[in-house]
């Protein structure tokens, strides 16, 4: 951790300096700024990068510890952290979500949009960042709700807060327009540029970039099933009716290699002994069907203790969310780490300590989640997205497949694949009601999503699936967990707070209800406590 509090400070003092003088666009005049800079090659890398977390440090300190924690796949062990009893710790939340979307991402994106203004043949490079962005708007303000965005990243010095209705329906709008002008690839008979090599999830594929579009659109148009239904059900159906992922090997991933991200984020910091895998996610690998998820051996390491179980074999073990400082003690060694066999074979296979990091693509859009967006328009009658079941055992399918992708074949069996999805609360039953299903189908896409915890908490908050465990204590006074409550939200940085106080502390905020870790974003519809 040592480290990224470095990284920290680092991010703060750059923020600060947008954040506390109006003349920010004019210190980015001088010759050696981005603003000299006419190629949008020297920012699309960034951009994903920054969108995703895929940068360790900004994954650790925004994804794994608040994310990934509140979606319950992982558990703090670190005895001097409280996120995961639902502490605020501002420098991590505004370094991990805040200042690489607006320092990076949305700016990045305005530089690149201002560049393809004068030049014709950039304008399918153009629209790719547009979509890249697109993902990175949805992620800052699902945690966030209200956010800076129409004035953001534009040199204003105190930007006003837009509704998260509006920035959604601006998101959907973005991946409309992108991929039907890639889709009609009318340039005026002028060649396109490629952003290739530095394209870092898919080579500068407009095809690609065409099928992940729709697919976005499809997930944050799904966001509003209960909020704002007819326009969610428009939107899908429209999406489905486009070119989408038809095969795991489509899946949207950034393939680390640039400076600073050489590994997957999540196997760089699981060697920092600062979690273990939670034990929803854990129990839910054991006990949801009659034999074990056979993707739990992939993601999840046998105990360093080598507990065992009443026939000796050694077990995996998850440990409780919010535990406190007291409670941790010595967890590690009897808590299952992400040392299975997807990024560290030799661990549960030959029981060697792991070693080395895994260069595996950063998912952030898979093909399983496709399965189950289809599964769940299905459930819901919408058009043009076939069979519920279809879609779900697909999705199942898909994402054994997506866990075992570049791993020995000798390591792991698929014997148990149809018996894991045909008993037990995973089988699907016709005759089930609608909440029942659609509990199959949110479970099964949380387990297929980890470690996008982002997207996990976002689906929790959205449906109340999967049925995850009040935590264990709450450091939110606001939040009690002996009730069944869980947090809501992030609250806003000490920085916007302070800088930017008429806007960020408006009570006309998140549809009058201000800000808090107990308030509701628009999507939320209350599906839990």
């Amino acid at each position: 951790m040592k480290n990224i509090i470095k990284y920290a400070a680092i991010v703060t003092g750059l923020f600060l300096s947008y954040s506390c003088t109006g003349d920010f666009e004019e210190m980015n005049k001088s010759q050696n700024s981005l603003d000299t800079i006419e190629d949008p090659n020297f920012y699309f890398p960034r951009i994903q990068q920054k969108a995703i977390h895929a940068y360790y440090g900004e994954y650790q300190v925004g994804v794994n510890l608040y994310t990934n924690q509140y979606a319950q796949y992982v558990s703090n062990t670190a005895t001097s952290w409280a996120t995961d009893r639902y502490a605020y710790q501002d420098s991590w939340a505004m370094n991990g979500y805040w200042t690489p979307y607006y320092l990076y991402v949305l700016k990045y994106m305005l530089q690149i949009k201002e560049i393809c203004e004068d030049r014709s043949d950039f304008q399918q490079m153009y629209h790719i960042v547009r979509i890249m962005t697109a993902e990175g708007t949805g992620r800052i303000t699902d945690v966030f709700g209200d956010i800076p965005y129409s004035e953001a990243s534009r040199g204003i010095d105190k930007p006003k807060y837009d509704s998260q209705k509006d920035i959604y329906y601006d998101i959907l709008k973005e991946l409309k327009e992108a991929t039907d002008a890639l889709e009609a690839a009318n340039y005026g008979g002028v060649q396109q540029k490629s952003y290739g090599s530095q394209d870092l999830v898919y080579g500068g594929s407009a095809d690609s970039w065409i099928c992940l579009g729709n697919l976005l659109r499809l997930r944050y148009a799904m966001r509003l099933s209960y909020v704002d239904p007819e326009k969610a059900k428009a939107e899908v159906e429209d999406a489905l009716s486009k070119r989408l992922m038809t095969e795991v090997s489509h899946s949207a991933g950034y393939k680390p290699g640039s400076s600073g991200d050489s590994e997957h984020p999540m196997t760089v910091i699981c060697h920092w002994n600062e979690f273990r895998l939670s034990e929803t996610l854990v129990d839910a690998y054991k006990e949801l069907s009659t034999v074990q998820d056979p993707r739990a051996l992939f993601y999840a390491g046998y105990t360093q203790a080598s507990t065992n179980d009443e026939d000796g074999q050694r077990v995996l073990q998850g440990l409780r969310n919010g535990l406190s400082a007291t409670e941790l003690g010595d967890v590690n060694s009897t808590n299952s780490n992400v040392w299975g066999l997807k990024w560290y074979p030799v661990w549960n296979a030959e029981g060697e300590a792991p070693s080395g990091r895994s260069t595996d693509p950063y998912y952030f859009m898979l093909y399983s989640e496709v399965c189950f967006l289809k599964a769940e328009a299905a459930l819901r009658g919408w058009g043009n997205a076939g069979d519920a079941q279809t879609n779900y055992i697909e999705g199942i399918q898909a994402s054994f497949a997506e866990t075992r992708l570049n791993v020995d074949e000798s390591y792991y069996t698929t014997d148990e694949d149809e018996t894991y999805y045909t008993t037990g609360s995973v089988a699907w039953n016709e005759a089930d009601d609608f909440k029942t299903k659609l509990k199959k189908i949110i479970t099964q896409k949380w387990i297929s999503m980890f470690p996008n915890g982002n997207e996990a908490w976002a689906e929790f908050r959205r449906t109340g699936y999967p049925e995850l465990r009040p935590i264990a204590q709450s450091d939110e006074p606001s939040i009690n967990p002996a009730n069944g409550e869980f947090i809501k939200k992030l609250r806003y940085s000490e920085i916007e707070r302070r800088e930017n106080t008429a806007n960020s502390t408006a009570s006309s905020l998140n549809q009058g209800q201000g800000d808090g870790p107990n308030v509701r974003v628009w999507w939320d519809t209350g599906r839990y406590k």
